[in-house]
């Protein structure tokens, strides 16, 4: 009986053990990604603020694919969040995914023109288009 006990004991810390390392490797993974924002001054306003993606074609192609790359984090997010039995931040990092699509004009284009490449993405859009073209 003691060994069931420890046994449980031992998964229970595994499991808060991999909640909190996968929340980490997904976190570092944005981190990337506004490093990336970064470099590109104004960028952040195309993924957090309603700015339309820039008319400057090298403008434009570099907020298209730091949107492909904010996309594959947030979908992987949710992807490890759910396979992770104790993660706590499995809600909060869907209500993030849910701000960022519905606040970010060209990851919401993204998102509705490739729904099959982020498969987990494309229930979190709100429910009417806002005003994202590619």
């Amino acid at each position: 009986m003691l060994s069931i006990l420890y046994l449980a004991r031992q998964t229970r810390i595994s499991n808060a053990v991999a909640a909190v390392s996968a929340n980490d490797m997904v976190l570092r993974s944005l981190r990337e990604v506004h490093a990336l924002m970064l470099q590109y001054p104004g960028s952040r306003g195309c993924f957090y603020d309603g700015k339309p993606l820039p008319e400057e074609a090298d403008q434009r192609e570099a907020i298209v694919t730091i949107a492909e790359l904010l996309a594959d984090v947030l979908s992987s997010g949710i992807h490890v969040h759910r396979k992770v039995p104790d993660s706590t931040s499995a809600a909060p990092w869907e209500a993030y995914c849910r701000y960022t699509l519905a606040n970010s004009p060209v990851l919401e284009a993204l998102v509705r023109t490739h729904p099959e490449w982020w498969f987990y993405l494309p229930p979190l859009l709100p429910a009417e288009s806002s005003r994202g073209t590619l």
